[in-house]
């Protein structure tokens, strides 16, 4: 079974873009995980730990972004990989109102073509089919920021997921955590983003007899966005540190024409397969966005990513225009609705009242104000 495994790996480090190195055993497991799905993101130089690009990448490269998701969404992403490899990605996500954040699944899944089995004589063993699931469930929240805008401040979010490897009969699975933190600031002349996240973080694959660590990789990055001719233009550059490897550098661009049509570049340093430029582009109508992005890989061939993704229901409010007297009153209002809900009305009245001196036209306040006198007349 060793061997098989080898075999295995070998393929996997060829198909997956991991390093020669993880050929042998023991190296890490689950390498599949490691695998970028989202077009946008791989256009972009396979970028996007300090920024909000796409719900996929967002799930991938920086839990904290998913906070900035400002409808429901739905996606899914096809990856034709290399040597007859596909792989698909599905994510959906719901922003669940106010200050409550957003929560988010998602899958993917690897298929490759049968392999050649070896025992561990070195006797051919016929064809070995492998394959990979995974699946996560995802919370990402504001934690602080001017309450004027949503879009800006510190986000956090992380992630829950299962990891399934399975080799003909044989299967190893691994339950890991993504965490990360995205800050977003306004800037007279743009828009700038940081972030800092982890992936796969938990204990290792168990294959066989033996136990492969989990392939964890932590990313910090940058980005900026402005204006060119009136249109969006966007800049990210990460870093990233997959364990037991080398660090590896990345950048790109995107340019979105009247919002509508978007083209994307981006350079990948420091891969031992796959470095070198990738391009791609996306097409956006009404609610439906469409991507597509190409990489090369050499004598192996080129990687095709396509991806498709709906935005359906009301939009998070994401730009509340309140002042700070009518967000204190907000804050009031809820403190009196707790106190109501265990019987203490008067103390509710003094909360009431206190909203109704910072904004005195609030609706719940005043039809709070009203029940509560009805209450506290019923209790005498």
């Amino acid at each position: 079974m060793k061997n098989i495994k080898a075999l295995l790996l070998f393929s996997a480090a060829l198909c997956c873009a991991a390093r020669p190195a993880l050929a042998g055993a023991g190296e890490t497991g689950g390498e599949f995980l490691r695998i970028l799905h989202s077009p946008r993101a791989v256009a972009m130089g396979e970028t996007g730990a300090g920024l909000y690009g796409d719900l996929l990448g967002a799930a991938s490269l920086n839990q904290a972004a998913l906070a900035r998701t400002g409808y429901s969404e739905a996606a899914f992403a096809y990856n034709s990989w290399l040597e007859g490899v596909t792989a698909q990605q599905a994510a959906f996500a719901r922003p669940l109102g106010g200050r409550r954040g957003v929560a988010a699944v998602s899958m993917e899944m690897l298929s490759m073509p049968a392999i050649n089995g070896y025992d561990n004589s070195g006797a051919y063993a016929g064809k070995v089919e492998a394959g990979s699931f995974a699946g996560a469930a995802h919370y990402a929240v504001r934690l602080s920021g001017p309450w004027r805008d949503r879009r800006q401040g510190l986000f956090g979010g992380a992630a829950l997921k299962y990891a399934r490897e399975k080799l003909e009969t044989v299967s190893a699975s691994a339950v890991l955590f993504d965490a990360g933190l995205l800050w977003v600031r306004d800037l007279p002349w743009g828009t700038a983003g940081a972030g800092l996240s982890a992936q796969s973080l938990g204990s290792g694959f168990k294959f066989d007899s033996g136990s492969d660590p989990a392939p964890s990789v932590v990313r910090a990055g940058v980005s900026f966005i402005t204006l060119a001719a009136g249109d969006p233009l966007t800049f990210a550059a990460d870093l990233k540190k997959p364990s037991g490897t080398a660090s590896v550098f990345s950048a790109g661009a995107e340019y979105q024409l009247r919002r509508l049509v978007a083209l994307r570049a981006g350079y990948v340093s420091g891969e031992d397969l796959g470095s070198g430029l990738r391009f791609g582009g996306g097409v956006a109508v009404k609610t439906l966005q469409f991507d597509y992005a190409v990489s090369s890989y050499g004598k192996f061939g080129a990687a095709h990513r396509f991806s498709l993704a709906y935005k359906f229901g009301k939009p998070a409010e994401m730009t509340p225009h309140l002042s700070p007297a009518q967000e204190k009153a907000r804050w009031k209002v809820e403190q009196a609705r707790r106190l109501m809900r265990d019987s203490r009305y008067y103390e509710a009245v003094l909360e009431l009242n206190d909203a109704l001196g910072l904004d005195p036209g609030d609706p719940a306040a005043l039809e709070l104000m009203r029940r509560v006198r009805g209450l506290v007349e019923v209790s005498k």
